[in-house]
């Protein structure tokens, strides 16, 4: 008996020796893992296929909207970037550790429009003399933000009533976008990102910035980040060459 307690003993000094250079040797994973909104999907890969052109990183991007991102970085996801859009979201996520406060960075600012497809296009519109006269897609104003800073520009601007009367509403811009692009609706109020996503789209007219709340996006890393390269990535958010191509992908970029 105390012979075999002892080749017990032994086979688990063993096994812990074969074990622990194992764990000593561990490499955190060099791809950077981004969680953001749906609506940067088109120039965040953009700006990903540039990353891994220059670092040899892979990005890889995982959407949703904001209150749902945080959700999953509550959850445990792996997350190493957290993008997403609103003051008030990022002090929630600061507020409740989900992230390194002191990497938060104030990123891009988006533009509300009304889109019309490439193929029909035609001079500028005035929106108030499209009111109710032509089927357009509008998010739903309880839907995201899109809907609701949408309700607000077109009632600032007098027309909601008129607008909404031969809206369809959509829960999204990507489902908007989708049915102008299949000729569903004559036009769709969008971000200026989906229409530089859709080159079946063209820009038809820009809803007046003041007539609702800037639609700002910050990018933060989480507080479990994994990635070494993590940090190095949301530098190169800030940097000119990511600039220029975010500006081609319909985003201003803030100061």
């Amino acid at each position: 008996m105390k012979e075999a307690a002892g080749l017990c003993f032994v086979s688990a000094l063993l096994a812990f020796a074969l074990v622990a250079p194992a764990r000593a040797q561990y490499q955190a994973p060099p791809d950077v893992v981004v969680l953001c909104e749906p609506t940067l999907l088109h120039a965040l890969t953009d700006i990903g296929a540039i990353f891994r052109q220059e670092t040899g990183v892979p990005v890889r991007l995982f959407t949703s909207p904001t209150p749902a991102l945080l959700e999953q970085v509550r959850h445990g996801a792996r997350s190493d970037i957290l993008i997403g859009e609103g003051d008030p979201a990022a002090s929630a996520a600061i507020e409740g550790h989900l992230v390194k406060a002191e990497t938060l960075q104030h990123l891009w600012r988006n533009r509300l429009v009304i889109a019309a497809a490439t193929a029909k296009s035609s001079p500028t519109p005035v929106l108030a003399a499209l009111a109710g006269k032509a089927p357009i897609a509008i998010v739903d104003p309880w839907a995201a933000v899109a809907g609701a800073e949408g309700k607000k520009a077109l009632e600032a601007l007098g027309v909601w009533d008129a607008v909404s009367s031969k809206s369809i509403g959509v829960v999204d811009t990507a489902d908007a976008a989708y049915l102008l692009a299949h000729g569903k609706v004559q036009w769709a109020l969008v971000y200026a990102t989906d229409v530089a996503a859709h080159p079946s789209l063209t820009l038809a007219e820009q809803l007046p910035p003041a007539s609702y709340q800037p639609i700002d996006y910050w990018g933060v890393e989480t507080a479990r980040a994994l990635s070494p390269n993590a940090d190095r990535f949301l530098t190169f958010l800030r940097g000119a060459e990511a600039q220029a191509r975010i500006r081609n992908d319909g985003l201003e970029p803030l100061p």
